[in-house]
């Protein structure tokens, strides 16, 4: 069987604090995806991310835009700060950070975000960070709330919070779970095995975590071809297709 195709759900670029500030732009990603024969992914500004979101998602539509489709935009959303504040227009999956970004769930803003994404961008993935435990029980009862239609991506999960996540996911066909947070192979075929291979997604977080290794997890996790295809890229064609454009 030929090498499936590789489409990485979660990426970033740019400086991580404290880390220091690495070179900027999308280089060190692109070189990355090179080495391990990635052919495009979802990526995200970490000036968004950490600095302010406005500002982090209008590079990150630029700069993926200069990268000839190999990157899709990501755009951060901020419950803080309105939605049309933000500059999502153009992006392929919405991000919500309440671990990094440091607010709790639940929180009011985020249920006022929520409906207006239910109103405004219904059919574009999002992306949660769920790496703290009762997390994604609270991320099921505020889209419930809010009566969002979104597909929801629980990613940076593990351990208990996998455990949270896949209890999640087999409650509602909404969610489906980013592979950036798991650590072994054996989270891998628990979540395939609970949830199914269609709903499991890769994602890297690279370059701040190991593209390789994120890889290496999947790829030695004994799945059969077609799974191991599902998971790798096939699913992010699927996502991508689907989602439309944030507008």
């Amino acid at each position: 069987m030929p090498d499936p195709l590789v489409l990485d759900c979660f990426s970033l670029f740019g400086p991580v604090p404290p880390r220091g500030v690495p070179p900027l732009g999308t280089g060190e990603l692109l070189a990355q995806m090179r080495r391990h024969s990635v052919a495009g992914s979802i990526a995200l500004s970490t000036r968004g991310l950490y600095y302010g979101s406005s500002a982090g998602n209008r590079e990150t539509a630029a700069l993926c835009g200069q990268s000839g489709g190999v990157l899709q935009p990501a755009a951060i959303l901020d419950p803080r700060v309105s939605v049309t504040a933000q500059a999502i227009s153009g992006a392929r999956m919405l991000c919500l950070m309440p671990t990094t970004q440091r607010w709790p769930l639940p929180f009011a803003p985020l249920d006022e975000l929520l409906s207006s994404l239910r109103d405004t961008h219904p059919k574009v993935p999002i992306f949660w960070e769920a790496t703290r435990t009762g997390d994604a029980t609270r991320i099921l009862q505020a889209v419930t709330a809010a009566g969002n239609a979104n597909q929801m991506l629980l990613g940076g999960v593990t351990g208990d919070s996998l455990i949270e996540a896949i209890s999640i996911a087999r409650r509602d066909n909404r969610f489906g779970i980013i592979t950036n947070g798991l650590h072994g192979i054996g989270e891998i075929s628990m979540a395939v095995d609970a949830i199914g291979a269609s709903r499991v997604y890769f994602g890297s977080g690279a370059p701040v975590q190991s593209m390789g290794g994120a890889l290496a997890v999947i790829r030695y996790a004994g799945l059969s071809d077609e799974n191991l295809a599902a998971i790798l890229g096939e699913n992010a064609k699927r996502l991508i297709a689907a989602g439309g454009v944030a507008a």
